[in-house]
């Protein structure tokens, strides 16, 4: 049974709160991860440790990316090749907040820039019906993903065929890796070879957080306009043992 180095991650909030500092094991299959985190003292939203989050699902990415060269697999995905980037993303809550703030942190005109993809992406996606058909049961929502992309509507924070928020970018993105061919992506007719991950933290985080449900990135604005405020009402570590207990 192999231990691993320690992982240090951190969601020490920028105003200068007090923050307290923890460690976990994680126990993922043979492996044994021991993890550092900082968090925010005191109670928090989910939204305040989603940098922790984000860190266990790039973890979580890097480890099966070194497992696929040590197999002679080379991970096709990079900058320039955004087809991924015109599937329907899910994300939890936290993330719908946490990109609307971060389109509001944006200095104008690239803020309105950004504001306005969002808007003719929902226009498009209205105008077909394929937003009003997301509550149906997972076999139909899996039909509503594929007329999403071929619908051909790319994320509003794709540019130049590249994530322009890569350092912020949600969760299923950072965990979807393919060392199949780049056209197979963009084809969309099969043959797409997806990296398996030891875990993902994104789907664990869409279980934890659903006390809104979970929203389609292009509707992220909507949802932060529309949702109340998120609750801080509990302590950094038990919304982490809520995530990482599902892993």
């Amino acid at each position: 049974m192999k231990t691993d180095a320690v992982v240090h991650l951190s969601a020490s909030p920028p105003d200068g709160r007090a923050t307290t500092t923890g460690r976990v094991t994680l126990a993922i299959g043979a492996a044994r991860i021991p993890v550092e985190m900082t968090v925010p003292a005191g109670p928090v939203a989910v939204e305040d440790v989603l940098p922790v989050l984000q860190g266990l699902s790039s973890l979580f990415a890097t480890r099966a990316t070194a497992q696929a060269e040590a197999e002679g697999r080379t991970v096709s995905c990079r900058a320039g090749c955004g087809a991924c980037c015109r599937q329907l993303v899910p994300v939890a809550p936290a993330e719908a907040r946490a990109l609307a703030r971060l389109v509001e942190a944006m200095p104008d005109p690239r803020r309105a820039s950004v504001r306005r993809r969002f808007d003719d992406a929902l226009e498009t996606l209205n105008g077909l019906g394929i937003l009003d058909r997301l509550d149906q049961d997972p076999d139909s929502r899996r039909a509503v993903g594929m007329d999403y992309f071929r619908a051909g509507v790319a994320c509003p924070f794709l540019e130049d065929e590249a994530c322009s928020i890569h350092t912020d970018r949600p969760m299923a993105c950072r965990e979807y890796l393919v060392t199949s061919p780049p056209e197979h992506c963009a084809e969309a007719t099969g043959g797409i070879e997806t990296l398996t991950l030891e875990a993902n933290p994104s789907v664990a985080l869409l279980h934890a957080d659903l006390r809104d449900g979970w929203s389609p990135l292009v509707l992220a604005l909507v949802f932060d306009a529309q949702a109340p405020p998120s609750p801080r009402d509990r302590p950094a570590a038990d919304i982490l043992k809520s995530v990482i207990g599902g892993l």
